[in-house]
Order: C-alpha cells, then structure tokens, then sequence
C-alpha cells in the first residue's frame, strides 16, 4: 500500500512536471511567473538564482547593519536621561575630556595624516553641532528646508539677499552710500578729497563704466550687454580711464609726499607707478 502511494505520488508530480512545461511559455510572455519560480523546474538555473538570493541577502543585511548603526550613532548623542543629577556632570566632564584630548592631538601632529585627523576631528564636532542646530529649526511642510533658506552659515543677516554691504550699513543706521549708490554720484563715496576731485571730472560714460566694473562688480561682458557695446570695447575703455585716474593721482600724491606723511595704500602705489616715497616728511 505504502508502495502504491509513493507511486502515486511521482505520477502526481510528472503530470505537474509536464503541465508546467506545457504552460511555461505561455506564464513568462505574460509575466506571472518570478526567476524563483521558474527556476524550481529548470535545474540549470539553480545555481544562478542560489547567488541572486544570496546577494540579496547580503544587501538586506547590509541595509539592516547600516540602519543599526544609525540608530546606536544617534543613542550615543542623545542618551537617555537615567540620573538628572549625576547626568550633567558626567556630560560636562566628557565635554572637558574630549577638548584636552584633541588638545594633545593638535599639539603633537607632525605629519600630514595627523592633520587629517584633527580636521576629521572637527568636521565631526561641525556636524554634530549642526545636526543639534537642525533641530531647532521650523522647516516647511515637514521638509528638511529651513525658513532661513540661502541664509549664510556664518552671517549676521538671513537671507542672502539681504548680505550686502549697503543692507548691513542701512541697519546700522547709515544711509550715506545707499543715497549717493549713482553713478553720477560715484565721488561722493570716496573720503579724500583729491579723489573726489578726481573722479567728479570724469565724463559720465566713465562713471557709469566704474560704477559697475568697481562698485556692483559686474564683468566686461555683462557692462558691454547693458551699454550695448562689445566686451572688447569695454575693456579699452576701461583701461583709458584706469590710466587718466592713475596719470592724477600720481600727481597728486607725489607733490603731497613733499609736504605730510602718506598712507600705507598711497606709498604702494607711488612705488608700484614710479613715484618717489619721502619717508621723512617735516
């Protein structure tokens, strides 16, 4: 009886041997069967769909280890609270040990792998200190957008439109370079008198010329877009009125050499244009 049920058994499985391959074809063009599943009745493919498990296993693996180790980097920088009297104190005191400890490792690198570390060392406290910083911030819609988008990391007002000089001096109460910010009025901005002078009798077409290149700092290219001009000739004109400033100024600071002391930016450029520098003015 045993026997005749294990024969039955086999007929069974050769029925859906040949049912199988009557209908594999017709399973693979219409997609319902996985390589698993074809690969049970195909010996020649078990070997390959033996690594393609296994492969996958390493990456579930791997996946799995690296959200563990997320989840263990996050527990030691935001330990649970178990004493509210010994804990900030044991906190404070591992702060104090970590800051001797690259204390030391400042002080004895030598090598070029021991500068490494210690910039390691720092970009891991900066990154850990923005992260606390993160923290803190209203973000929109639950994105990790903060509303201080294009801020500067290290500037004083946000956002970075509102980073220039003349935004800075406006808050500060000075007003003088946001009126006179024309190019017709481009001597106004400038303390010395000679220079004043200088750059009052400068035709308007320099003016505008040194306003942008100088003060907006926009490229030849960008003025010879703006004045409809080609780059090049930008650039000529630029360097006549560089010379005729400079051809002044030589002038000037040179007979004022002969009588008061001259700044350290005024002696340079005696030196750098041939001009004679008096140290010794009585």
């Amino acid at each position: 009886m045993h026997s005749n049920f294990i024969q039955q058994e086999n007929q069974s499985l050769f029925a859906d041997s040949r049912y199988e391959d009557d209908h594999k074809q017709n399973d693979l063009d219409h997609g319902s069967d996985s390589e698993y599943d074809i690969a049970f009745w195909n010996d020649d493919c078990t070997d390959f769909n033996e690594e393609a498990e296994q492969e996958e296993t390493q990456r579930r693996f791997a996946r799995e280890q690296i959200f563990i180790d997320s989840l263990e980097a996050d527990a030691k920088e935001r330990p649970i609270d178990t004493d509210e009297e010994e804990e900030p104190e044991r906190r404070q005191l591992k702060r104090d040990l970590q800051k001797q400890a690259l204390k030391r490792i400042e002080d004895a690198a030598r090598t070029q792998r021991d500068f490494e570390n210690v910039i390691a060392w720092w970009d891991r406290l900066d990154a850990n200190r923005q992260r606390k910083e993160r923290y803190h911030e209203i973000c929109r819609s639950g994105d990790d957008i903060p509303l201080d988008y294009r801020a500067l990391e290290d500037a004083l007002y946000f956002p970075d439109t509102l980073n220039n000089a003349l935004q800075h001096k406006e808050r500060k109460g000075d007003f003088t370079d946001s009126i006179f910010y024309c190019p017709l009025d481009i001597h106004q901005l400038v303390t010395e008198e000679y220079l004043s002078k200088i750059l009052r009798e400068l035709p308007e077409e320099h003016k505008f010329l040194l306003s942008f290149w100088a003060l907006r700092q926009l490229s030849s290219t960008q003025i010879a877009t703006i004045r409809g001009q080609s780059d090049r000739n930008i650039r000529k004109v630029r360097r006549s009125m560089l010379k005729k400033i400079r051809k002044k100024l030589l002038s000037v600071l040179t007979e004022k050499a002969h009588h008061q002391s001259l700044t350290l930016t005024e002696k340079r450029f005696l030196s750098e244009n041939g001009g004679v520098v008096y140290e010794n003015v009585i």
